[in-house]
């Protein structure tokens, strides 16, 4: 499970629910819901199999890196069913649980419970990373501002809620902007996306060079989704089909095209 890469000498985290269970050489599969693969909780989105799935992250999760996506599945969740969040509160033992069900009472729309949750847990202690990599998590998805890849994996985990488009476009989007702003840069991402998946090496070394350190993280960050966006069209029906539309209404942009290639999708 890949879940953070060393590039030009930092560490930039993937979005980590692209990976968890497919590559971009790997064939298409379609595995049952799990605990252990909440990717697919859509196709049994029952209250019992969320709350598997948030203690088995709990028992099992070592790193900081597979909660964003967690809270992106929980804020969704909580969205269209706020009486779940009570439900998870008395199986919180880590303090890492207790920031995804935090940050995901806030987003869902909930900050007043939030800050209620925030109290409650205050006695697990603090978690740095997570604290930095929350800070600023606004209190509705629409108002998410997509500015590192932890938001990228908050996206993610929040379509596999419910199968949901609407939180595709935001990431599809993301890219499009860095995409679309030359041919070359499009190309650039795309030939970073296939080195991160260990094709040819050399593009990301000279990507500083080029464009400096904002402008290559930016890049870098652009691939990361791309790197998302073609893994999981692979597993997804309904990311396809946003992957799909994205094409079919914006033909000949620089992003089309280098989505196309990595996709397979005309």
């Amino acid at each position: 499970m890949v879940l953070v890469r060393h590039l030009i000498g930092r560490a930039v985290p993937l979005a980590c629910a692209i990976v968890l269970f497919s590559s971009l050489s790997a064939p298409a599969q379609t595995p049952a819901p799990s605990p252990d693969n909440f990717t697919y909780f859509y196709r049994d989105p029952t209250p019992e199999h969320l709350t598997d799935i948030f203690a088995h992250v709990q028992s099992a999760a070592t790193s900081w890196n597979v909660y964003p996506p967690l809270t992106g599945l929980l804020a969704a969740d909580f969205k269209s069913h706020p009486e779940h969040i009570d439900r998870l509160v008395p199986i919180v033992t880590d303090v890492k649980a207790s920031y995804a069900v935090i940050t995901a009472a806030r987003l869902s729309g909930q900050p007043a419970k939030a800050e209620l949750l925030r109290a409650k847990f205050a006695s697990l202690g603090f978690d740095q990373t997570l604290n930095a990599e929350f800070a600023g998590i606004p209190t509705r998805f629409e108002d998410l501002r997509i500015t590192r890849p932890t938001h990228l994996d908050i996206l993610w985990g929040a379509s596999f809620a419910a199968g949901d488009s609407r939180y595709v476009t935001p990431i599809i989007d993301y890219f499009a902007a860095a995409a679309n702003t030359s041919e070359l840069a499009a190309i650039e991402i795309a030939k970073t996306t296939i080195e991160m998946t260990g094709g040819p090496k050399g593009t990301i070394a000279a990507l500083k060079a080029k464009y400096g350190d904002a402008g290559t993280m930016q890049l870098i960050y652009a691939a990361t989704a791309l790197w998302a966006i073609t893994a999981n069209s692979r597993q997804h029906p309904f990311v396809k089909q946003t992957v799909t539309e994205y094409i079919t209404n914006h033909p000949g942009a620089p992003a089309t095209k280098a989505l196309s290639t990595l996709t397979g999708i005309k």
